[in-house]
Formats: structure tokens, C-alpha cells, sequence
């Protein structure tokens, strides 16, 4: 569904967000609430995405900034509008209702054996209508995306903050339990890959709880992993990529996908090709499309976009500061910067084999900022812990008393 305003597309997505962003920026910049660092990696990578726009591919500049406007966009309002636990709660309560329909009409698809959603819309909209796309004989379901593979990435996305948020065992497999079903609708090698990495960081996260050294072990491993791979695999970035997709063929199509992609990515690093075709006419791979975010964003706005992209999602979880004790007093809140860690990491690992666009980068947007403003509650609540520390006590001769004096609250 698409509105021409002034000969710039808008969809429902970004007519909310534009709608919201002046709002958010207000709210943002109020007493009492910091930037952080992920602020700056957001705006850098939206800044470098329209200048390399710009660079290699002029007449394409809205759609930079179609970009630049659902993933900055959501990123503010989200960081605006969702800090501290009672938004927290808010969002987190929307997004079951959102899940349930979503769901809902992926199992109608599969029911009716037909793209329900799409079409209806499509039929409203005179646009042209399509028919089911079919895995093992199962449909895919694409419900409310644009492809059955965001719609298994948003499952997955759900399916890790759900885990966390329910307190109830109950609720957890509930709401946890019909993303996974939602997931297998979409029939998608790289989202079940994802939810079965969720699940099992759940798992090792509830086992070793009581070990804050956990999460530094998981990621020693794992960089331990990759480097065995890179130092014993010819072609290590193929084979990672290849054992990530559950059918063969759409993994050898990868592999191809990225080293055609390498190639072309070597002969313009810095900006990229904007939106126009990069790949010579008989070059198939190099006019196929590429299923990943990260290459995709190489090709298009060079190879600063996804550093800057990438350090963004670090930012806004890499924790610093002092600790606060935060963990004891709102477990919750503990438990939220965990989860959306996790979905964080979903979305960058399995952008290895799978491109975002429209809603679903949008999401991805909202989460950073969501992740971030998280960020910026742990860090004010570590700096009001250690002023409280260093008020509690003072020295006996900064009071100009004989006897060491306790300042503090009242017992």
C-alpha cells in the first residue's frame, strides 16, 4: 500500500513514523534523558546511506531515503517513546496482539491454500495478485510481509522477547510455543536456524544464571568457533553461509550470491551503486537478487554502511558503567535488556542469508532503539547507584567534626 506525496512514496509504516518523528525528537531531547553512543551509529549510518546515494546513484535519492526514514525513523521513536518499564510493558503488550493476528493469518494461508492478505490488499489497491509458493509440498506463508522469510524472522524476533518477558511458565510456552508454530509456517531455513540459537542461549542463559562469567564464555566460544572455521575452511565466509540454510540448493545459490558479491562489492568499497544494476549483462549472479541485508547494503552504500550499522546493534547492548545492582532491584528490567540482546543478534546473524526491507527493517530499527533506550535506563540507574555510594558517607574532616558522620537516608 503505497501514497505518492510530492513524488515521494509513503507507506503506512512511514506515514506513522513521520507522523511521530517530531513528537519523539522532543521527547528525546527533555531533562533528564542522555544520549548514548548507538544515537551517533544510527545517525552516521543514515547520514553515509543518502551521501552514498547521492554518490553512485543520484536519480535513486528517495529511496535512500525511504530507507533512511523507516530504520532512523523507528529507531527515535522508539527510543523516545519506549524508556523505562512501564512503556516497556506497553510495547511488549501491543506486540502480543500484533503476533496473535500476524499468526493467525499465516495459518489462514495454510488453510485456505491461498495468499490471503496480499491479495485482499492487492485487490483493493489494483495491484496485481499472485499465487502460493510452495516448499515440501507445504506452503509459505507470508501473512502481513512482503516475503515468507521476514515473516519467519519477525516470529523469531517475537519468540525472543516472549521468552523473556512471560513469568509465568505457562505464558512462556504459550506465547513462545505459537511463534515457533508460526515460524515453521514460513517453511524458511534461516529463521528456524535462528529460533532453535534462541532457544538454545535461553537454555544456557537459565542454567548458569547464578554466573555473570556466562555470557563472556558464550561469546569466547563463539569467536573461538568462527576463527577455527576461518583458519581450516578455503572459503570460510561460504561455508559459514552454506550451513546455515536447511536445503542444499538455496545454499549453494549463496555461496555463488557472496562470492559474486565480494567481487563487485572490491570495485566500488567506499559508495557502492546506489540502486542501479552493478552486475555486467551476462553476469546471472551479478544480477540475481542477494539474500542478505549485509551485502546488500555493500553493494548499495558501500562498506562504512554496514560498520556503522554494525557497531550501531553493539552499541546499544555493549554494556559500560559502573554496575547498579539492577538485576536485584527489577529483574525485569534485566530481563528485557537480555531478550532484546537476543533479538539484536537475530537480526544480524541471520541477515547473513536474508535481506530486510520495509516492515521488517523498520522492526529492526525499533529494536535497536528499543535495545538503546534500555541502555540509557542501565547506565542512569549505575550513575544514581554510585551517588547514592559516595553520599552515604563522609569523611569527619570535610564536616568539620571530631567524629566520622553518616549522611544519608533517614533510618
Amino acid at each position: 500500500m503505497t501514497i505518492f506525496i510530492g513524488g515521494s512514496k509513503f507507506t503506512p509504516g512511514r506515514v506513522a513514523i513521520c507522523l511521530l518523528l517530531f513528537p519523539a525528537l522532543f521527547e528525546l531531547f527533555r531533562k533528564g534523558r542522555h544520549l548514548i553512543l548507538s544515537d551517533l551509529l544510527v545517525c552516521l549510518t543514515s547520514v553515509w546511506i543518502v551521501a552514498a546515494t547521492f554518490s553512485a546513484d543520484p536519480e535513486s535519492w528517495s529511496s535512500g531515503f525511504a530507507l533512511v526514514v523507516e530504520f532512523l525513523g523507528g529507531y527515535i521513536v522508539a527510543r523516545a517513546f519506549f524508556f523505562g518499564r512501564p512503556a516497556l510493558e506497553a510495547f511488549i503488550g501491543a506486540l502480543k496482539f500484533v503476533t496473535i493476528v500476524v499468526i493467525a493469518l499465516a495459518a489462514l494461508e495454510h488453510l485456505t491454500q491461498h495468499i490471503v492478505t496480499y491479495n485482499l490488499v492487492a485487490a483493493l489497491w489494483g495491484l496485481p495478485s499472485f499465487g502460493p509458493e510452495y516448499r515440501y509440498g507445504m506452503l509459505r506463508a507470508f501473512s502481513t510481509f512482503p516475503h515468507p522469510i521476514l515473516y519467519g524472522t519477525f516470529c523469531v524476533v517475537a519468540g525472543a522477547v516472549f521468552l523473556y518477558s512471560e513469568r509465568s511458565l505457562p505464558g512462556r510456552v504459550l506465547y513462545t510455543g505459537g511463534c515457533f508454530f508460526g515460524c515453521v509456517l514460513a517453511v524458511s531455513s534461516a529463521p528456524l536456524m535462528s529460533f532453535m540459537i534462541v532457544l538454545a542461549v535461553y537454555f544456557y542463559d537459565r542454567l548458569l544464571r547464578r554466573y555473570p562469567w556466562r555470557w563472556y564464555l558464550l561469546v569466547t566460544v563463539s569467536i573461538v568457533l568462527f576463527a577455527v572455521v576461518f583458519a581450516v575452511a578455503n572459503k570460510p565466509v561460504s561455508w559459514i553461509v552454506s550451513h546455515l540454510t536447511l536445503d542444499p540448493s538455496t545454499g549453494y545459490f549463496r555461496v555463488a550470491t557472496w562470492d559474486s558479491a565480494f567481487y563487485y562489492i572490491g570495485l566500488s568499497p567506499y559508495v557502492g551503486y546506489g540502486f542501479e544494476a552493478y552486475g555486467e549483462v551476462g553476469d546471472f549472479f551479478g544480477n540475481a537478487s542477494v539474500d542478505s541485508v549485509w551485502l546488500t547494503l555493500a553493494l548499495r552504500f558501500g562498506i562504512p554502511a554496514i560498520v556503522f550499522l554494525f557497531l550501531a546493534n553493539v552499541a546499544a547492548f555493549y554494556r559500560s558503567g559502573e554496575g547498579a545492582g539492577d538485576r536485584r532491584r527489577d529483574p525485569y528490567m534485566s530481563r528485557m535488556r537480555t531478550a532484546f540482546t537476543l533479538v539484536l543478534v537475530v537480526f544480524m546473524f541471520a541477515g547473513l542469508t536474508v535481506h530486510y526491507w520495509n516492515n521488517i527493517w523498520m522492526l529492526w530499527g525499533i529494536c535497536v532503539g528499543v535495545r538503546g533506550s534500555l541502555q540509557e535506563h542501565y547506565l542512569a540507574a549505575a550513575r544514581s547507584a554510585v551517588s547514592q555510594r559516595r553520599g552515604r558517607s563522609w569523611p569527619a574532616h570535610a564536616l568539620g567534626l571530631g567524629q566520622p558522620t553518616m549522611v544519608g537516608r533517614p533510618r
